[in-house]
Formats: C-alpha cells, structure tokens, sequence
C-alpha cells in the first residue's frame, strides 16, 4: 500500500516539476528582455520643432524626436529642454512639466519617431525686458533625454519666447 503511494506522490511531483522549470525559465529571459534596452542617449537622437500653431500671442508645437541609430532605445518621461541665442549662449528657460500625456515607456526603434507638446508666450510677461524684445531670439533648443545629463541640439526658429523662457512641455509620447 504504502509503495503504491509513494509511486503517486513521485509521479504527481515529476509532472509538475517541468511546468515550474518553464515558469522560470520564461521569467529571466522577459526581465532580460525589458533589461537590454537603455535609456536613449542624446548621440543616438535626432529633432525636429514642427506643427506650430499660434493664437492670441500663444504658441503651440510638438517636439518630433528620432532613433537615428541602429539599436533600440527606451525615452520615458520628460527630459530637460533649454534655449539659445544665435552666438551660442543660453536664453532664459523655464521648462514646465504638463500633466498630459504622463509619462509612459516608449521604446523607439531605429528610425522610429517620439513627440512631445509645447507651449510658450510670445507677449511680454513676468521676467521680461519692459523695452524692446521680451528676450533674445532663440535660435536652438537644447534636448536632454529623460534621466540624461548631455543634450542634443534642434534648430528652434520661432523668435523670443517670453515670460522669462516659460516653455511647457509634455512627457514623450507615440505621434
């Protein structure tokens, strides 16, 4: 009796020892798997500022980044934005995070594209010169990837943006 037993109970635990093995082994390669992707670095990008739309001395745009590598790469959140001048030097910026769209994880494959919105003033605000232009005209946009220290540039060729360089800005998201 007890033979018989033990041949059921060695037999019950056989059986599902392989599933277990499958579960684990499964388990690694998908951790791997989200592992393999880094955070894209500022060499590996490539912008645009595209699809202005203005009124009432208000400017809306969206910031078209691209994976111009050959790997895959993961942007997630907002990152850091700053303007400058024709001569190089940094322009006043005070880059605003929006609520919407939040941030996501977004991996970008090689040649695919990411968007972000702004929006910035062009009327003269707090932080601003009383006399003449509000600021300098920017002519770049500095772009650093989320969780990045070093920036990529984009060509900016909007003019001054005012209220003391006030750009908000939303997370990355899929056009």
């Amino acid at each position: 009796m007890w033979g018989n037993a033990f041949a059921a109970l060695a037999l019950a635990a056989t059986a599902a020892a392989p599933q277990a093995v499958i579960n684990q082994t499964d388990q690694p390669t998908e951790q791997a798997n989200r592992v393999a992707i880094s955070q894209c670095a500022p060499t590996q990008l490539s912008g645009e500022v595209r699809d202005l739309d203005s009124g009432a001395g208000q400017r809306y745009a969206t910031l078209r980044v691209r994976n111009t590598s050959a790997t895959a790469c993961l942007l997630q959140g907002y990152g850091g934005l700053g303007f400058y001048a024709a001569d190089g030097l940094p322009n006043p910026t005070d880059a605003v995070r929006t609520p919407n769209p939040g941030p996501s994880a977004l991996v970008v494959t090689p040649g695919a594209t990411a968007d972000k919105r702004l929006h910035w003033s062009v009327v003269t605000g707090p932080g601003d010169n009383a006399d003449g232009p509000c600021q300098r005209a920017s002519t770049g946009l500095r772009v650093i990837p989320p969780d990045g220290t070093s920036p990529f540039t984009v060509p900016f060729a909007f003019g001054a943006v005012c209220s003391g360089g006030r750009i908000e800005h939303s997370a990355y998201f899929r056009p």
